[in-house]
């Protein structure tokens, strides 16, 4: 399809429908996830986040703007050719501290420093624009209610041994690897069967969409340096180490810096079409926007330098002292649709707990000098 036929979706401020009971579902999400915080807190006398709670990473580096961009790709935070510094938080999707070897969806947190510009009310006079991704191109449920269904799954296995979590996850990564070579992956077996691969070789998007000033949009991030794309598919062995995946990626940062290209895939306009039937849903968080009509475009890169990927303090500082949440941005990225929704409350109820908990005081830092080396 030529670019000049495309025809963009224009935000609108009744893009969005709210389910009559969502409010509901709200709070019973919030409630499962504070249960999740508490459990962990009371068996490791700590608390950590609800979901994605063991990093492997922390990275600063740069997020340079790509000139000269067309119109429907200058908007918010991509409105100018500039520079921003970023810290960048890789995980894995539990709420538990489980070996590396248990496979889960993976994460890339990006916190973006030194934003100017009018934000959601929650986040009103911070300075820092968040983009919260996993490794995937669709959500694992349609709406809140199937969010809040798959999390209250998780908090109910939390008392089950590791060593059956692991077992679990090693058939299921068996399994999953013989469905795919008959051309048949399953997607029930991808969450704890996803094949063992070099994060720093995935790619990741924020999975529901967002404003994108404008228009609407997903925004992604993937290998752009042709030694990060070479990581891309790499098998590494999760049984050697409890951080097998901190490991690797200290090991490859202690000798290399990388870049990956900031994407965004843009939804297409579709008169009168209901948002259930739309290739481009709001509501709709498990289908799969295709991308031979509307193509992931480059709007930014990141820059990150070769440095000490786990130190001590930029851990700690992290971990303990930086949330991160897709409400942490500007009004031009508001996020859209029930589960950007239903994370508000709940993200908010679990970082207060873990403030309260942990008697640790959250930033937003305006600056990489506020950032431990």
């Amino acid at each position: 399809m030529s670019t000049e036929t495309i025809k963009y979706r224009r935000y609108e401020q009744n893009v969005e429908q709210p389910a009559a009971d969502e409010q509901v579902v709200f709070d019973e999400l919030s409630r499962t996830m504070q249960h999740i915080t508490r459990t962990m807190a009371s068996r490791y006398r700590h608390a950590y986040r609800p979901v994605h709670a063991k990093s492997h990473g922390v990275l600063l580096g740069t997020l340079e703007v790509v000139p000269g961009l067309p119109e429907e790709l200058r908007q918010g935070l991509f409105a100018e050719a500039r520079s921003y510094p970023i810290v960048l938080r890789f995980s894995t999707n539990p709420g538990d501290m489980l070996a590396d070897n248990v496979s889960s969806p993976r994460g890339l947190a990006l916190k973006v420093l030194g934003v100017d510009g009018e934000k959601v009310p929650n986040h009103g006079g911070k300075p820092t624009q968040d983009f919260v991704c996993i490794n995937g191109s669709k959500f694992t449920a349609p709406d809140p209610a199937g969010f809040l269904k798959g999390i209250k799954q998780f908090d109910e296995s939390l008392t089950l041994p590791e060593g059956v979590k692991h077992a679990v996850s090693v058939g299921a990564r068996a399994a999953n690897a013989v469905l795919k070579a008959v051309h048949l992956p399953s997607a029930t077996l991808e969450g704890i069967g996803a094949a063992a691969v070099h994060p720093l070789g995935e790619s990741f998007s924020t999975i529901a969409p967002v404003r994108f000033g404008d228009y609407i949009a997903k925004v992604g991030f993937a290998p752009g340096s042709e030694n990060l794309k070479g990581l891309t598919g790499k098998s590494i062995d999760l049984g050697e180490d409890y951080n097998a995946l901190e490991l690797e990626i200290k090991k490859f940062f202690r000798h290399h810096g990388g870049t990956w290209d900031v994407k965004v895939q843009l939804a297409l306009d579709e008169p009168g079409v209901d948002d259930k039937d739309r290739d481009f849903p709001i509501e709709k968080a498990d289908k799969e926007w295709p991308e031979e009509k509307s193509p992931w475009q480059t709007v930014a890169r990141i820059v990150v330098p070769q440095q000490d990927s786990y130190s001590d303090t930029r851990q700690l500082f992290v971990d303990e002292q930086l949330s991160f949440s897709p409400w942490h941005a500007l009004v031009a990225h508001r996020p859209l649709g029930g589960i950007m929704r239903s994370r508000l409350k709940a993200y908010e109820e679990a970082r207060k707990y873990r403030a309260q908990r942990n008697a640790r005081e959250f930033v937003e830092p305006a600056s990489a000098d506020e950032v431990p080396a």
